[in-house]
């Protein structure tokens, strides 16, 4: 059972996560908050047909870059619409809070690009897995300032599972062929060993290795399964880090085939190269104690 909040320090508007704030970033304000929060009075039109302010987004410990959207009435439409716009950094924190609600959001999309009707969709979806979840959202009208809180959650049926699936290439793949998008690059964290056994999608990657104790760093290139490339211990024997602690890496576009790839490794070991010490005594500024174990840095 959920207790309601008692830490609300402006009017707040308890808002039903949906499929807007992930596809996109676009959050309506309903009329009756725009008047509460003073909003027209702050974000006025300047004769545009349309108009957008800078503002700031409070979400947990983090501050984002917003926007306010103003769009003024005109012959053809007598509704006045004032959004609040957020950024990609924020909706990727959303996706995580709100796990649940944004796994439901691509089973809809899924089922859009299958031929139902996006109503159809949304109705079949919901009526399977029906749950609401609510972004709490509040408007310091003096620092020009929303305050967004995850409070109302659903637990996620397999929460480790759900983490790990957000974050992974596997879904943001997804969501790259749901929206015609596949020629991203897809960045992640860096993350302890131990996570390499449930890794997804990790694919035609440039990957960096790192070992913490010894403070070694390596860059290579696979076009195979990470997991299978990174499980030969051998090869980081004999390429000088043999007891890495932590990966990232980034997934390169499809198009991208291997000798780009290989390409895109040389230029970054070559960079890396001028930053830290390194095997081949190339001149660097060493911008840390570590040490770059490749081998393959080219002049």
């Amino acid at each position: 059972m959920t207790i309601e909040r008692f830490n609300i320090k402006h009017t707040m508007w308890r808002k039903k996560v949906d499929n807007s704030i992930f596809s996109s970033g676009h959050i309506v304000i309903p009329k009756a908050y725009v008047k509460q929060w003073n909003i027209a009075l702050h974000f006025r039109d300047n004769g545009q047909n349309a108009e957008m302010w800078p503002v700031n987004i409070r979400f947990g410990p983090k501050l984002y870059e917003g926007k306010v959207f103003f769009r003024p009435s005109t012959k053809a439409r007598s509704s006045v619409q004032h959004k609040i716009l957020i950024k990609e950094d924020l909706i990727e924190d959303l996706k995580k809070a709100f796990l649940m609600s944004h796994i439901r959001w691509l089973e809809v999309e899924l089922r859009k690009q299958g031929g139902k009707r996006s109503g159809q969709a949304t109705q079949e979806t919901e009526r399977e897995t029906p749950f609401w979840e609510f972004l709490d959202i509040e408007y310091d009208n003096k620092n020009k300032l929303f305050i967004f809180t995850d409070y109302f959650k659903q637990d996620p049926y397999f929460p480790e599972v759900f983490k790990h699936l957000i974050g992974s290439p596997k879904v943001k793949q997804i969501e790259s062929s749901l929206f015609n998008n596949f020629e991203n690059i897809i960045n992640q964290d860096w993350k302890e060993k131990h996570h390499l056994t449930t890794e997804l999608g990790a694919k035609n990657v440039i990957y960096f290795l790192l070992d913490e104790k010894n403070k070694l760093i390596y860059v290579g290139e696979t076009g195979q399964d990470l997991k299978i490339r990174l499980s030969d211990k051998e090869h980081y024997k004999n390429a000088g880090i043999p007891n890495w602690t932590h990966y990232r890496f980034e997934v390169l576009p499809v198009g991208i085939a291997t000798k780009a790839r290989k390409e895109i490794e040389n230029m970054i070991i070559r960079a890396y190269a001028t930053l830290f010490s390194n095997t081949k005594d190339v001149k660097s500024i060493k911008i840390s104690n570590y040490k770059l174990v490749n081998r393959k840095i080219k002049n």
